[in-house]
């Protein structure tokens, strides 16, 4: 049974691994095939607590992305009562309270043994997995790796002590896309429809403009109500032609240029949990 407020339709991504012809348009409007299921346990537990947050019958307020003074609390309830289901958190500690529900390993003390803190930031989750090898973590490198259940960690290079960056998980790789306006489409680079599982502030799009409904955000319900917390969303990453490596990303499908950060400005880091 599908357990999201809005499904996700159509696109105009292709397939994985095929590049984009110089000067061709976006290909015509097709049905996208769903997500596939995957076996990864935690992105399992992620999408079991997201469906039930997003169920008519669990009221929105147990599902929000918390200011930095608030406590941090993820609750898988109980099966069957959508209503005692809660997350009221931010995306680094979010992801890390599914991989702590997951994994025997996964706890505070192994977080500040590799991490440095019991609860890391995004900017902490950049580090790591770009600096040094972790355990039960296996760097990922190049865009066309990605998998389900990967986590991609994006610094902001701020100097804010909590909104540090972004932490997101894969929940699939929809492919290559094309923008229909050339100006997000940058030489030497392949762009990628990546959908994710994560809690955020600001969804992934705005409704309505563009291709949003190929590559939607089920935080988003019109063009005048959405909410926050955890959910879906299509984030754009980009990969050098020459490496694969990610050479820029943007927030989603209908992000202007001005919000395509390349690697400089803002780095990215991703990394697959192998256990």
């Amino acid at each position: 049974m599908d357990l999201s407020r809005r499904s996700f339709s159509g696109g105009t991504a292709v397939a994985a691994g095929a590049r984009p012809t110089p000067g061709a348009t976006a290909a015509p409007a097709r049905a996208l095939p769903r997500p596939h299921r995957t076996s990864t346990p935690h992105l399992l537990e992620a999408e079991q607590l997201v469906g039930y947050l997003s169920l008519p019958t669990c009221p929105l307020a147990n599902n929000t992305y918390k200011e930095p003074d608030q406590p941090n609390v993820v609750r898988w309830g109980t099966p069957g009562d959508a209503s005692d289901w809660v997350n009221r958190s931010q995306c680094a500690s979010f992801l890390t309270a599914v991989l702590k529900r997951t994994y025997r390993w996964a706890t505070s003390a192994f977080f500040t043994a590799h991490f440095g803190v019991a609860s890391p930031f995004a900017r902490d989750y950049r580090a790591a997995f770009a600096e040094r090898e972790i355990p039960h973590f296996e760097r990922v490198t190049r865009v066309a790796d990605l998998r389900p259940g990967d986590l991609i960690a994006i610094d902001y290079r701020n100097d804010q002590d909590t909104n540090t960056g972004h932490v997101v998980m894969v929940r699939s790789v929809k492919g290559v896309y094309t923008a229909p306006g050339s100006g997000l489409n940058f030489p030497g680079e392949t762009q990628y429809a990546v959908e994710v599982v994560d809690c955020t502030a600001v969804p992934h799009g705005v409704y309505g403009v563009g291709n949003y409904f190929r590559f939607p955000d089920n935080r988003i319900f019109n063009a005048t109500a959405s909410t926050d917390g955890a959910g879906y969303g299509h984030m754009m990453f980009y990969a050098s032609d020459a490496t694969g490596a990610f050479s820029r990303y943007r927030w989603s499908v209908n992000t202007s240029s001005a919000g395509a950060y390349t690697m400089a400005q803002r780095p990215v880091s991703a990394a697959r949990v192998t256990s």
